[in-house]
This record gives C-alpha cells, structure tokens and sequence, in this order.
C-alpha cells in the first residue's frame, strides 16, 4: 500500500466544495458592506470636537470652535431678553424676559454638553444616510439665588386671590346670601417649570397654571340654612325655664344665627340679653373683676358670680321641633375672676406718659377712638404688645376718619390719621415703665408736641409699635383722653424699678429743600405757598433701666429728623411739579 493514501477517517471530515456561484455572491456582500462602513465615515467626518449635526439653540455646534461661540453667544443673548408673556383670565398680565428675572446662560457649559451628547462617527454617519434629523442638546438657563422664586412670589401676589365663603345677611328677619367665590392661586412649582430647563424651548406665551381652592361655605348651602332658619323663626320663640313661659323676640332669635360651613347654628351668647330681659326677675348678671384707678394705685374689684337662664339649652331647643323650649337657670362664673386678677400683680403705675392735643380736631377723633381700643390691654410678664395688632387696621367702618399724616415727607390726609399721637404716648409710658423696645419708628418730620427723639409714628400695616412687658409680673395698659391731651399709664408691680434717660443737643442740621406739589384748587398761573420750611436734625437718646441697685437695661438710639420742605403748592399739570401721594 502506497504511503501517500489519505486515510479513510480524514475524507470523511473533509467538506465538500463550494459551487462557484456562491463564493462570488459573499464576496460581492462582503465588498459592499466594507464599502458601506467608509461611506458612513466619510459623510459622518471627523472623529473629534463636536459632530457636525448637533445643534444647541439651532447652532451646529460642529463648525469651528471660535465661530460656534460667537453664533452661539448671540444666540443665547437673544434667547435670553426675548419677552415672555404671561396670561391670566384672558388678558396679559405682564411681558418679562428671563433676564430680567436674573437669567443668564453658561455658554461654555453648553458647549461641554453638546461635546458630551454628540454621537458617534458610525451613528452619525447612519443618521446621514438614513436621512434622521440633528442631535438637539438643551441650552439650559440659570437663575441668579433666590431671583426666580422672588419674581413668581411677585407675579402671585399680583393674581392671588382668597376664596370667600357665601355670606348670609340679616336685616331683622330677613335672610340675605352674598355668594361665595371660588379662590385664585398661582402654581408656583408648575411656574417654575415652565421658566427653567431648556431656554430654547420657551413658549412666547405663558397662560398662567391656577390652583382654585374652593370657599368652605358655599352658595348652596347658605341658601339650604337659610331656608332652615326661616323654618326655625316660623315655629316662634316659645321657652319655658323653671315653669315660667316667656317668648323672644324673631328678630333676636334671628340676630343670634350663625350660617357656618358645619352648618346653621344659634350662639347662646347672643341669646344673653333677650333672655335676661324675658327673665328680669330670676336673673343676676355676672360681673369680671376689675381694676379702679385711685391716684397711682390699682385696686382690685372683686368679680361676682351670677345666675342666668341656660342659653345653651335654648339656643340647641330652637334648631329643633319642639315648642315651647325648656330650660333652668343655671350658676355662671365670669371668665375674669378675682382669684386670676390676683395672681396678675397689677398694684402700682410704673411708667406713664402725655402728650396734647386740641379738641375738636379730626386727628382727635382718631385718637380717642383708638385709646377705647387699646384701654384696658394686660401685657403678661414676657408678653409683646403690637399696637397694630391691638388696634387693627383703621378704616371708616371701625369709627375712624380722615385727617392728617406724614407720608414721603408731606402732610397728607389719610383715615386713622395721628393715631401716632397714641403711638408716641404709649411708647414713653414703655420706656419710663423699663420695658423692653422691641420695634419703634420715629416721624420723618419732628413735631414739638413729643419730645425730641422719644416718638413713635405707625401705619398699617408697618411701620409698627412693639415693646415686650420683660418684668414677673403683669401689666395693665389705661388710656385717658382729656380735653387737652391723652395719657398713658401702665400699671403693675414696682420691683424698685428705676428709669435714667439723657438726651443730646441737636446735631448735623440740615437745610429744607424747594417742593412743587400739585393741589386741584390752586388756580392756573397761581402759585400758594404752604410751609416756608425748616431745619432737620439728628438727636442721640440714651436710657439706662435699674432694678434695685441691678442695672436691667441699658439702649441708645439715633433720631435723624428731615428738614421739613418749602412747600409750594401749584396747579395740576404743572411741569415738574409733584402729585402728593394719594393716602387710603
């Protein structure tokens, strides 16, 4: 046997050969594919920097890196002082453009970016063949700390608005209901949305994203517990208490409901008078205890029990069916009792102060409207004492009327003016009594009836009056208003408190400057002088606060007075000359 034979084994594993026409179809494949992959290649460029096709802002961000930051510097200028509208209720509140609101863009960043987000060689070069669009990579905007937020919180306070609940009205036995309002509330995080992220993106248009919370009482069910009331004032004001029939009147009955979002409601405290006069007999009025002034001393005037018909039973009896309704007399204890006015340690005047006035005069009116508000206040040992927060804001409806106040430096009319009298009062009576100041603003202008440096203007809602009782025991604020002047007193316990105080000649004065103000009375081509004007001042006030031999406190503050203006008053229209401001 020849050597050369192949053996049997190996010509079972050889593969039979291909037929020519194949072999020429995979090479002919293989070609094509080699050939596809360098046309990609080729169309898809350069493997670094930016692949052309990316696009920032409609800036191809593959172009030469000096001219993409110039276009794309240009184009985020633009981008960024393009005015957005913002639309609310139909209408367009405001046009503002981000960097208005503190919006600016970090070029180089965006630039980073796009580097980042650019495709591959192979994908870019499949997207061109293929025919898809360019990379899009945001422009993102920034905002300076806090100046988005600020703006929106702007923009809020402008459209905001409160829900109202219905309100029924009642003229003697007739039932009125003013309907309820749906609230009106920006989202402020949805806002935030949509002027954040990608700048190139922004709507010229902004319709603003509104909550609207709902009123707790509304239309319909005001009107569903008026009609229970007409029901409850049709059965009558039948009661019997201990035996003894008696019948209120409807219209007390009607004066004493309350249309609640739990539902219609009688008070029993409302039912007090009717009551007391239905039952004149069986009733004892209780009395809370009190303090009588007597020269510097507070006496205590013990409280007295009293014994009324239960108004609660009533007032619960008359929402219901039966008629008549009964009840008893029951004991009743005033809130304010001697045992609690006891532990007060209200004994002695420790501080107190005056200022004048002329009676007759609108200011007047004012103060003393104000002192009935704030007489009888008690100040618990640690407790702060807001004037404006006693008094409330004055307005017509409270009692209050038009007179003047200082507002940018001028004497202007205003209602609740020269409640700051009261103010200047009580906060000497704070400062003689060593309480603490907590929060005290002097006038623009000094004014001689209040000593120099030691004065206090308010208006609502700020500037405020605030001072802090910081002594162990309580303290009682009494308000008396005479025929020339108003006084403060404050009364609690001494603890041998002694109050120093020293106040500086004037300094730094300064020279009135000329005013043009506009006056529609004045006739055209007049000219009326109002006030020739004045020096201002500054003035340095100091106060040193002992108890005992201990010092407690000591304070120094500065006054800088403005030179009171040479006012001249001219006609409307006339150039340069100032419209006073038009206070509430």
């Amino acid at each position: 046997m020849s050597s050369s034979a192949t053996p049997p084994d190996r010509a079972a594993r050889r593969r039979p050969s291909r037929p020519p026409g194949r072999r020429a179809r995979a090479l002919v494949l293989g070609g094509a594919a080699l050939m596809l992959v360098v046309l990609v290649l080729l169309i898809a460029g350069g493997g670094g920097g930016t692949a052309p096709g990316t696009t920032v802002a409609g800036v191809d961000m593959g172009d030469d890196e000096a001219a993409v930051q110039a276009a794309l510097r240009t184009r985020a200028a633009e981008l960024v002082r393009r005015p957005v509208a913002l639309r609310v209720a139909g209408g367009t509140l405001a046009e503002v453009s981000p960097a208005q609101v503190g919006g600016t863009v970090d070029v180089q960043a965006a630039i980073r970016a796009a580097q980042e987000a650019s495709p591959s060689r192979i994908v870019r070069g499949i997207k061109a063949v293929t025919g898809q669009g360019p990379t899009e990579v945001p422009l993102p905007i920034t905002y300076r700390k806090g100046a988005l937020d600020a703006w929106i919180a702007e923009v809020a306070a402008k459209v905001d608005r409160a829900e109202e609940s219905a309100v029924v009205t009642v003229d003697g036995t007739r039932f009125d209901v003013r309907p309820a309002r749906a609230g009106r509330v920006v989202d402020r995080a949805a806002l935030r949305e949509r002027l954040t992220g990608d700048l190139s993106a922004f709507p010229s248009t902004v319709n603003l994203p509104l909550g609207a919370p709902q009123p707790a009482l509304t239309t319909q069910a005001a009107k569903q517990q008026v009609t229970q009331a007409v029901e409850v004032l049709r059965r009558g004001g039948a009661v019997v208490v201990d035996g003894v029939p008696a019948t209120l009147p409807p219209g007390a009955v009607a004066a004493a409901m309350r249309f609640t979002p739990e539902g219609l409601r009688i008070a029993a405290s409302e039912l007090r008078r009717p009551l007391i006069a239905a039952y004149p007999q069986g009733s004892v009025i209780p009395r809370p205890a009190r303090f009588d002034i007597r020269g510097t001393r507070a006496v205590l005037v013990p409280s007295r029990d009293g014994r009324l018909v239960d108004g609660r039973r009533v007032a619960e009896g008359l929402l219901g069916e039966d008629r008549p309704v009964e009840s008893t007399f029951v004991p009743v204890t005033p809130v304010f009792t001697t045992e609690k006015a006891a532990k007060l340690g209200i004994k002695e005047e420790v501080g107190s102060f005056t200022t004048p006035y002329e009676a007759g005069q609108p200011r007047v009116t004012n103060i003393r409207r104000a002192s009935r508000i704030l007489n009888g206040t008690i100040i618990p040992p640690g407790g702060t004492l807001s004037l404006n927060a006693v008094l409330g804001k004055r307005t017509a409806d409270r009692g209050f009327v038009r007179a003047p106040m200082v507002a940018d430096g001028l004497l202007v009319d205003a209602v609740g003016g020269g409640v700051s009298q009261l103010a200047t009062t009580l906060f000497n009576a704070a400062f003689f009594a060593g309480f603490r100041l907590d929060a005290h603003t002097a006038h623009q202008l000094y004014f001689s009836r209040y000593p120099e440096g030691r004065e206090a203007t308010i208006s609502w809602p700020r500037p405020d009056l605030k001072v802090t009782n910081d002594w162990k025991a309580s303290a009682l604020v009494r308000v008396f208003n005479g025929s020339s002047g108003v006084t403060v007193a404050i009364y609690s316990t001494s603890f041998d408190r002694k109050v120093e105080t020293e106040t500086s000649e004037r300094y730094d004065p300064t020279e009135p400057k000329e005013r043009r103000v506009t006056a529609e009375w004045v006739p055209e081509g007049q000219e009326v002088l109002q006030s020739a004007g004045s020096q201002g001042f500054s003035v340095r006030v100091t106060r040193t606060v002992f108890e005992g031999n201990r010092l407690k406190e000591e304070d120094a503050f500065e006054t800088v007075y403005l030179a009171p203006p040479k006012v001249i008053l001219v006609p409307e229209g006339t150039p340069g000359a100032e419209t006073p401001y038009a206070a509430e």
